[in-house]
């Protein structure tokens, strides 16, 4: 009898021949730099995506800087969502990626950028940040750098993950994560660094429930039927709980602004 593909991918949950690891929700992570030139989108993670891009798009201006763009699948699925940008700048540490952004987004500025640092560019409405910050040793020095560039009024948008009780070895020693965030833990930083704070809520409860639970199966490698349950079921799932006044989840959401002067 043919397998039912939904039992399939729950098979891992219950059979522990294998340790799994944590999946699309926390960002991408590292990539080895001799692999950067073959990198494809799988698609595993398009639901996510477009579920970042979902709550990311209403808070951008005409011009955005994407700092620690990578792979740059964030930035083209708020593109193709219809967001009317005049000006895009990425930018990267990696000149792998550098060099794949150029390749990919011929009409952006791209270049290379070691957080914390201010890039030189002229100013933008908005500064993207998408699971950067939980990965620097000195971020609120990274938000306050960033700010320069920023108009007047203009936005700093945060994606990280979420809740500290949540980080596990996967987070360190794979992704290169050095914490993860509370809602006010991470409204205290931007506003250390000079920022007046929007917005600062969890998102995405039911990942951070997966997450939970995979927690303790971690390992350096992540089984595909994990990547597209957790894509294909909880994310849309998880999407509707937004709508409430969440004390958990798997990532924190926030929106800073420049004091307009």
């Amino acid at each position: 009898m043919a397998g039912m593909p939904l039992l399939d991918s729950l098979r891992p949950f219950f059979e522990k021949t294998e340790p799994v690891k944590p999946t699309a929700g926390d960002g991408d992570g590292h990539l080895d730099a001799a692999l950067i030139p073959s990198w494809r989108s799988s698609g595993d993670a398009d639901r996510y995506r477009g579920y970042q891009a979902a709550w990311v798009t209403p808070y951008l201006g005409r011009s955005v800087l994407d700092a620690g763009a990578q792979t740059g699948e964030l930035v083209a699925r708020i593109v193709r969502r219809g967001a009317k940008l005049e000006r895009l700048v990425l930018t990267d540490h990696e000149q792998g990626w550098i060099e794949h952004l150029r390749r990919r987004f011929t009409d952006a500025e791209v270049l290379g950028l070691s957080l914390p640092g201010r890039p030189d560019i002229a100013p933008v409405d908005t500064v993207l940040l998408v699971n950067v910050l939980g990965h620097l040793e000195h971020d609120v020095e990274t938000i306050a750098g960033l700010g320069e560039v920023l108009v007047p009024g203009g936005r700093v948008v945060v994606w990280e993950a979420g809740y500290p009780e949540l980080f596990s070895d996967f987070d360190r020693d794979q992704a290169g994560r050095r914490r993860r965030y509370t809602p006010e833990g991470l409204a205290e930083r931007l506003r250390l660094a000079g920022l007046e704070v929007e917005i600062s809520r969890p998102v995405n409860l039911l990942g951070g429930l997966f997450n939970r639970v995979m927690v303790g199966r971690t390992a350096d490698f992540a089984d595909p039927r994990l990547v597209r349950l957790y894509d294909r079921l909880v994310v849309p799932l998880s999407r509707l709980f937004d709508r409430l006044p969440l004390r958990f989840g798997q990532n924190v959401f926030a929106v800073a602004r420049v004091p307009a002067e």
